[in-house]
């Protein structure tokens, strides 16, 4: 049998190339409408939705790489051009990174698309990669302004990174847990299993199929259960570094006069990422709470599917 990893290299008449242009158009559509719902928003730009990625990746997975990038970068200019924030202090960097690039890793799930459980590995593999990118876009922005006022020595570099890191984890890896459980749900499965029929020409579907072919054994639950509720956890460490990096930065402007001008605006801050740390305590208590009960449910196992 072909391999049919390559996106559309098995796909050589023009009738392929056109259905598989419409199921990147349908994931983009996908994609972007549940980017436009915000269950966590950050103050700075990022929030949680409800399994926009996983759309991106699905491009992936069905297509292959090639197809599951430029699905990516088309969604990340599109989110781009219809008023998601760019950081005005590096618009160029907030841009490129936050936008095509960060989206279009996610289709490098298309990669991994032959090993069994492909789909969630791939989809790991490419939110990781989105995750990189933001990562780098806050890291050089804002290690930028701090390098560059006086105020701040070169130690609250390795500040910035980590605000960077925590920030975008806050936002991202919620969804990442999230998505993966979804995913592996078996109704999900067959529901996504049934639309690759639709999608795939059927010597490709049977070959999709194969090697993905497995299920959620007891042991993965247990994985599972330990990991979601351990990012549960991570949600209430995240709250505190973040409260602390405030508090650093208040420190920062109230031992500096020239900067005592902008205290008006730092406590603006404050105000909306504590109503942001609270939300990120609740999500805390519901992950410790999902983990709790996929680990309670290896108790009473049911047959496997």
């Amino acid at each position: 049998m072909s391999d049919f990893s390559n996106g559309g290299a098995a796909h050589g008449t023009a009738m392929a190339r056109t259905k598989m242009l419409v199921v990147c158009a349908v994931c983009i559509a996908m994609a972007f409408v549940l980017n436009q719902i915000s269950l966590f928003r950050m103050p700075q730009g990022g929030s949680v939705t409800p399994f926009s990625m996983l759309f991106v990746v699905l491009a992936g997975y069905w297509l292959g790489p090639v197809w599951g990038i430029i699905t990516g970068v088309s969604m990340g200019l599109l989110n781009a051009m219809t008023g998601s924030t760019v950081h005005p202090i590096n618009p160029v960097v907030g841009f490129v990174l936050d936008y095509p690039v960060a989206f279009g890793l996610l289709g490098i799930s298309g990669f991994f698309r032959k090993m069994k459980f492909g789909l969630q590995i791939g989809y790991v593999a490419g939110v990781f990669g989105r995750f990189v990118s933001v990562f780098m876009s806050g890291f050089i922005i804002w290690g930028g302004v701090l390098s560059s006022a006086d105020v701040i020595t070169g130690e609250f570099l390795m500040a910035a990174a980590g605000f960077s890191a925590v920030y975008n984890a806050t936002y991202i890896v919620p969804e990442m847990i999230a998505t993966l459980v979804v995913i592996s749900l078996p109704a999900m499965r067959h529901a996504v299993d049934e639309v690759t029929k639709i999608v795939l020409p059927p010597a490709e579907y049977a070959w999709l199929v194969a090697k993905n072919k497995g299920s959620i054994s007891i042991n993965a639950r247990i994985v599972t259960g330990a990991v979601v509720g351990a990012v549960g956890g991570l949600g209430f460490v995240l709250a505190a570094y973040i409260r602390r990096l405030e508090e650093i930065a208040i420190i920062q402007y109230t031992t500096n006069h020239e900067l005592l001008t902008e205290m008006p605006r730092i406590i603006r801050t404050i105000e909306r990422n504590t109503q942001q740390i609270l939300a990120l305590q609740a999500v805390g208590v519901i992950f410790i709470a999902l983990g709790a009960a996929l680990l309670i449910s290896v108790l009473a196992p049911k047959n496997e599917t």
